[in-house]
């Protein structure tokens, strides 16, 4: 019964996070063509996997701030689950670093590539990371349970 409690509450916890998420609207007008070549020739950021460099707009800044803060709370939580489950942490850690390896080469040659095959790919990444860390998050949400009961 303290199982199917508590499975029941971490699902919870977890489903509610997805509730509040609200579609972003944006008025912001969109970049002209001598901004775009600007922001498509400055460098790809090193120091923040998964996330592309994006031109200097407040909506945009945002949803990419908003990626951005999404994987760094991805990755305390997973450095979290370090104090609960050490198997567990390296199993999620290997991923995490393999899903790392892959988008940052794709970055690397995104703006070489044409937006036809971006659209196609793009989500695909973003699927990925996001996928990893609800897993990451559902792990460390019955580990956190189990020890609680």
């Amino acid at each position: 019964m303290k199982k199917m409690t508590g499975v029941a509450v971490a699902s919870l916890l977890v489903l509610t996070g997805c509730a509040k998420q609200q579609p972003v609207h944006s008025l912001v007008t969109p970049p002209t063509a001598d901004e775009q070549s600007a922001a498509q020739t400055s460098p790809e950021q090193q120091g923040t996997p998964f996330v592309a460099s994006a031109p200097a707009q407040p909506a945009t800044a945002s949803l990419g701030d908003d990626r951005s803060s999404n994987i760094q709370q991805c990755r305390k939580e997973l450095d979290a689950m370090r104090l609960y489950s050490q198997a567990s942490f390296d199993s999620y850690q290997a991923e995490f670093q393999k899903i790392g390896a892959q988008t940052n080469k794709y970055l690397q040659i995104k703006d070489s590539i044409g937006a036809d095959i971006n659209d196609l790919v793009m989500p695909r990444y973003q699927f990925q990371i996001r996928e990893l860390c609800f897993r990451i998050k559902t792990r460390l949400s019955q580990l956190i349970i189990r020890q609680a009961g």
